[in-house]
């Protein structure tokens, strides 16, 4: 069919063939010179020119033709073999490991007679490449059906083969993927499932920053089988030295315990800590007996700022947690004359203004000046339509009436720190405060950690959030009355631990002041040896505008005194550094950048420590693989079966070619032929004429 890529294209072909009868009836029946050629001759020589000059006109219309193709995709088979360490962390791994490499090779020979095949091996990454070495740190089964999904949406996948343990420690539950999927998995499990005698530390939970002196607390999952009534001592060592220790006695066998110690942060930083628990009588797998996490202890102390429209029983207990720590000195003041310099301290917090009589508008632009992270309370008192005005992150419109009750409500999504468990059990159970019958508004770089319960109706109005303001910190209590939860928490344990912990773990974030000057390095204290080391900088001038103009050096050096020179890439005034993955051990840097004539220098320090994760679970988990296969259309099979999957797949139905039509569209011009046709119509044409002696 021929189509045409201008409009009114009919008009267009009408008129091309009345001019190309025109022109050539002047040229051959108008034209005297063309008397002395007969009736035929010149009906001849007419066709030519009438033809030639339609199909070069012709042309011009951009015709195309549409067609439809019919394309017939066979099926592909995908095959993808766990090449994660835990696969072959029982037995002799070595006979093991041949032994799924010739399984593997086996495999792929019988189908690849028969259909497509596309080799996947997968740990932590998904990656179609030959050599299995068991090597890989973590098993990450949901990456794998993410990678196939979209390496190969468009093609007919007729099967998927997963070979592996079932054991997934990253990522995603697969079976939580599998409506991304249209096609069965055939699954081979791997692997030992015998429940042997295993002590093992599943996982530590614990902030990794820390200040010199300050407390905080530990909490170490642990999993018992096989245990039952076994008493087994649980240590907690710094350097090899035991700090503290607890007895531990399974009630059943299979037993799941968590247990907290409270630290205190010693002089400043990296310390290395161990959790280890005994090792059993005839535990086979020793490895997940102990975990090892490193704490960035900081020394710097920090002063924090309170300013309140007069007493209130919130600063009170505010004040009275701060107090505790040794790294917090507090200023308050409940009325002015304020301080005038506010670059000594590290928090500002602001109860209940600005006020009707107080607008604050020096002190927040000496904050701002001077980059100051402030905490907002709000209260009964607090001037609404001024703190939206000043635009710090969070924006009140009060709806009629004064207020309203409201119960704290966790927020599971929020990860800019972390809170205990203990403390997570209790938040519903604190008393409800007094919040601002009101619509809020939150910018989108702040993050509710606690919401509002109102009336027994849980809401998603912020009642605790954090956020940033141009790269200033910013928090927000919307509403009065936290002193209740201190009194409740001591009513129901005798202590102000959680309230303790919820007040330092806010003041810590927020009281934590990034370096602020014209070089700026951000790096975590802690990598893993499977992730790479990466850094970003940022560099300003002194207008504290951003710049991308200078080159940012880097200098890594390790325990041994060993050296790396690197240098930053720039990306839009932003500065990355990605030095790969480095060995296991401490190490300090010193990156250097010189603005104008002044050189700026920043230093530091991290640790790279081991990944534990595929020593952790190793009894493998065929139930997983099942579930898989079942659920997908597909069947679960041993190693000693892959005859039976190979018969399967060759044998079943559900592998079958598609074919869909395409549609194809080729434009005439670019047909070779056209220019042929209308190089013969024009030198024929041009041929007779001369040979019948027309000029």
């Amino acid at each position: 069919m021929i189509s045409f890529g201008i409009k009114y294209w009919f008009i267009l072909l009408l008129a091309i063939v009345l001019a190309s009868v025109g022109i050539s009836l002047l040229l051959y029946y108008k034209n005297k010179a063309n008397s002395e050629l007969s009736k035929v001759q010149r009906n001849l020589l007419f066709s030519l020119r009438f033809l030639a000059f339609f199909l070069v006109s012709f042309l011009l219309l951009s015709p195309f033709i549409r067609s439809m193709k019919k394309i017939t995709q066979n099926p592909v088979i995908i095959t993808a073999w766990d090449n994660s360490g835990s696969v072959i962390a029982y037995s002799d791994s070595l006979q093991l490991a041949n032994f799924i490499t010739e399984k593997k090779a086996s495999l792929e020979q019988e189908l690849g007679a028969d259909f497509e095949m596309i080799n996947y091996t997968f740990g932590e990454q998904a990656e179609t490449k030959e050599t299995m070495l068991f090597s890989d740190k973590g098993s990450n089964y949901s990456n794998l059906i993410s990678t196939i999904t979209n390496n190969h949406f468009n093609q007919n996948i007729g099967a998927l083969v997963l070979a592996g343990d079932g054991i997934y420690n990253q990522g995603k539950n697969p079976l939580n993927m599998l409506d991304q999927i249209n096609f069965p998995i055939y699954t081979i499990g791997f692997g030992d499932t015998t429940v042997v005698t295993d002590a093992r530390v599943q996982s530590i939970r614990v902030n990794r920053t820390a200040f010199s002196g300050n407390k905080f607390p530990v909490e170490v999952d642990l999993l018992f089988s096989k245990l039952k009534n076994t008493p087994l001592k649980l240590s907690l060592l710094n350097d090899g030295e035991e700090l503290q220790s607890v007895m531990i006695t399974p009630t059943n066998d299979n037993f799941f315990d968590t247990k907290e110690f409270i630290l205190e942060a010693g002089s400043a930083g990296l310390i290395h800590y161990t959790v280890q628990i005994q090792k059993a009588t005839n535990e086979r797998n020793t490895k997940n007996n102990s975990a090892r996490f490193v704490i960035n202890v900081l020394e710097n102390k920090q002063k924090i700022l309170i300013l309140s429209n007069g007493s209130h029983p919130d600063i009170g207990a505010i004040k009275n947690t701060l107090d505790q720590q040794k790294t917090y000195d507090v200023s308050i003041f409940t009325d002015e004359p304020y301080p005038a310099d506010l670059s000594e301290y590290n928090l500002l917090v602001l109860n209940q203004l600005p006020s009707s009589g107080k607008s604050m508008a020096e002190i927040l632009e000496k904050a701002k000046n001077v980059r100051l992270p402030i905490l907002f309370i709000i209260g009964n008192q607090t001037f609404l339509p001024q703190l939206n005005i000043i635009n710090q992150g969070a924006s009140i419109e009060p709806l009629a009436g004064s207020g309203e009750e409201a119960q704290p409500v966790f927020n599971s999504n929020y990860a800019t720190f972390n809170l205990s468990e203990d403390l997570l059990e209790i938040i519903p159970q604190l008393p409800p405060i007094q919040v601002p019958f009101a619509n809020y508004e939150l910018n989108p770089e702040f993050t509710s950690l606690l919401t509002q319960k109102l009336k027994g109706i849980s809401t998603t109005k912020p009642l605790i959030a954090t956020g940033k303001i141009e790269g200033q910190k910013r928090g927000f209590i919307f509403g009065e009355g936290i002193w209740r939860w201190r009194l409740f928490d001591y009513y129901q344990n005798q202590s102000h631990e959680h309230f303790n912990e919820l007040i330092n773990q806010l003041v810590q974030y927020l009281a934590l002041r990034e370096n602020e000057d014209n070089f700026i390095v951000e790096f975590n204290p802690v990598y893993t040896e499977v992730n790479d080391v990466a850094l970003t900088a940022e560099v300003y001038n002194d207008a504290f505008e951003q710049i991308g103009s200078e080159e940012v050096n880097i200098k890594i050096k390790n325990e041994n005194d060993e050296e790396y020179n690197l240098t930053f890439d720039v990306r839009d005034k932003n500065y990355y550094l990605n030095a790969g993955h480095l060995p296991l051990g401490d190490y300090t840097f010193s990156a250097e950048v010189t603005i104008g004539d002044e050189t700026f220098n920043e230093t530091g320090s991290f640790t790279v420590i081991p990944v534990n994760i595929e020593n952790v679970i190793t009894q493998a988990n065929h139930t997983l693989l099942y579930q898989l296969a079942t659920l997908s259309g597909g069947e679960f099979y041993l190693p000693n079966q892959t005859e039976d999957l190979v018969k399967e797949l060759k044998q079943t139905n559900k592998l079958k070619a598609t074919s869909y039509f395409q549609e194809m569209v080729n434009e005439i011009i670019n047909l070779r032929w056209i220019f042929l046709v209308l190089l013969i119509l024009l030198s024929t044409e041009w041929f007779l004429r001369k040979y019948w002696g027309i000029y």
